[in-house]
């Protein structure tokens, strides 16, 4: 499988042309919110799971053929990032082919105190940490860690971060409905943000199938209650999708489908805004899709989604 996939919609940067370079659940948390599903390699072990010059060489030939498919490119998938050795090599490779794209990397943070995994980041455009619980007993039930982590020597190592990096540094909290949105959790993380102060707050929630049945977001009203807690910093509910006009081609949309959803679940709406092409031409090549036992619909918060089978 390519190591470029997407572009993915996304709601926080727009059309986000993916680089996913860990096989697939490979990761240092199983989060019971995941989109990706549960993880199957739980490690904390950095590996050089694949050549940079090849992921370079695949970059480089998307961007060729459609070189205004993507707003930002984005180290995402369905695993974790700062797992990969080479992440530093290929972030400083893309960043002097690519100066123009903003690039990012969304992490768990959880490998942040070491720091050989801070330096491989500093040349990124921006950092995006998770940070969804404070305490012990939250964090356990919502990331479910592998059992060497240390939340404290994780927050430790965000802190650090902060302290060495010179791009933007978010940090994202996933929300659960009856998990980490209490008061005294909510508090506690308020206080730890401050003491890091993050250029910006990312509140997010479950809003795709997660990794665990009866796993709920919160409603738009209980995350603006949620976020009057960070109100000393600048803080964002992450808001809806918006479609952009783009020149992605129509080929291979099969393909374009399956490689997007096995690392998020996606609407049909969102599959043919990101991928260029009208919904009826996605639901015509679903179908032949979950036809070939390649595909499957899910339903979840009312919303119908593609999901692998």
């Amino acid at each position: 499988m390519s190591s470029i996939f997407g572009p993915v919609p996304s709601r926080r940067l727009g059309r986000s042309l993916g680089i996913d370079v860990i096989p697939p659940k490979t990761c240092s948390f199983d989060c019971i919110y995941c989109e990706s599903g549960p993880t199957t390699r739980l490690s904390i072990i950095t590996e050089n799971f694949v050549d940079p010059s090849q992921v370079l060489a695949e970059l480089r030939a998307f961007l060729s053929l459609r070189p205004n498919a993507a707003d930002v490119l984005t180290f995402s998938g369905a695993g974790e990032p700062t797992l990969y050795s080479g992440l530093g090599e290929l972030i400083a490779a893309i960043k002097k082919d690519y100066p123009e794209l903003p690039l990012v990397v969304l992490t768990n943070g959880s490998l942040l105190w070491d720091p050989e995994v801070r330096r491989r980041l500093l040349k990124a455009d921006r950092v995006v940490p998770s940070m969804d619980a404070v305490t012990a007993p939250v964090f356990l039930t919502v990331n479910r860690p592998h059992p060497s982590l240390d939340l404290e020597q994780i927050i430790e190592g965000i802190r650090a971060f902060r302290q060495d990096y010179k791009g933007q540094l978010h940090i994202e909290t996933a929300l659960v409905s009856g998990v980490n949105d209490t008061p005294e959790e909510l508090s506690a993380l308020a206080r730890a943000m401050e003491s890091i102060r993050p250029d910006k707050i990312e509140l997010n929630t479950v809003v795709r199938p997660p990794a665990c049945t009866g796993i709920m977001g919160l409603s738009q009203a209980r995350m603006k209650w949620a976020a009057s807690f960070f109100s000393s910093l600048s803080t964002e509910i992450v808001g809806v999708f918006e479609s952009h006009e783009h020149d992605f081609g129509e080929e291979q949309i099969g393909l374009r489908i399956l490689e997007t959803v096995e690392r998020r679940p996606c609407t049909i709406t969102e599959l043919a805004a990101s991928l260029g092409v009208p919904e009826k031409r996605v639901e015509q090549e679903s179908q032949k899709l979950q036809e070939q036992r390649k595909l499957r619909k899910l339903r979840f918060d009312g919303k119908l989604f593609l999901c692998p089978p």
